[in-house]
């Protein structure tokens, strides 16, 4: 009974969702691909806003489609899992292949050296970018960045977690970057960046599904 009940659910959901594209001539999603964003806890203003990217005027690439062509990333369309972790990470240049997940995030600042007279630290907020393999890949924790507040995380554990640092340093004396490359996230854990209107649980998911 429950389950004719949420396949019933369902259905109406994803009537609404095509009801929504009635004007849209060139929308190109199908009943399936709607019914996946569902299963997979999309809002039917995310397939909405989804649905519209895949049919953008001609001549106006949409920003999936840039992303294909210019880093060679795996196209969202082809791969449902790469559509949702590039929607669901909260970073930039989001990029998947067989066997790592890679992403940028922007100004991770973070503090190097001895305080000044007044207290004071130096301070620099480097672009980093992360690649973390699949292979191993473990899920620990999920939650807010700080406890009860912050940025809602999923922290993992890999066999292979590469960071690095774009740019920032390459102006500085060799001393300041060995202070901040001491302070510098190392080792086989870090914590994956969430936006808030997407579900910690449904990242998991897909993540331990990507795991090898």
């Amino acid at each position: 009974m429950r389950a004719a009940l949420r396949n019933y659910t369902n259905i109406s959901l994803v009537s609404l969702v095509l009801m929504t594209f009635c004007s849209q001539a060139s929308a190109t999603c199908s009943r399936d691909d709607i019914t996946f964003y569902l299963d997979k806890g999309f809002s039917t203003d995310q397939i909405t806003t989804l649905c519209s990217e895949a049919s953008a005027p001609a001549g106006e690439k949409p920003k999936s489609e840039q992303q294909s062509s210019e880093q060679q990333f795996v196209s969202p369309v082809a791969d449902d899992n790469a559509l949702f972790l590039n929607r669901a990470i909260k970073g930039q240049e989001i990029k998947m292949s067989s066997d790592s997940l890679q992403y940028t995030l922007k100004k991770m600042c973070m503090e190097y050296g001895d305080e000044d007279l007044f207290g004071f630290t130096n301070k620099v907020c480097p672009d980093v970018t992360f690649t973390i393999a699949f292979k191993g890949l473990e899920v620990l924790d999920t939650g807010k960045k700080y406890g009860f507040y912050g940025t809602p995380e999923v922290k993992v554990k890999s066999s292979v977690i590469k960071r690095v640092i774009i740019g920032e340093l390459k102006n500085m004396k060799p001393e300041e970057r060995e202070l901040i490359l001491e302070k510098f996230e190392k080792g086989f854990e870090t914590a994956i960046p969430i936006r808030d209107d997407f579900s910690l649980d449904k990242v998991k998911q897909v993540l331990l599904e990507l795991s090898n």
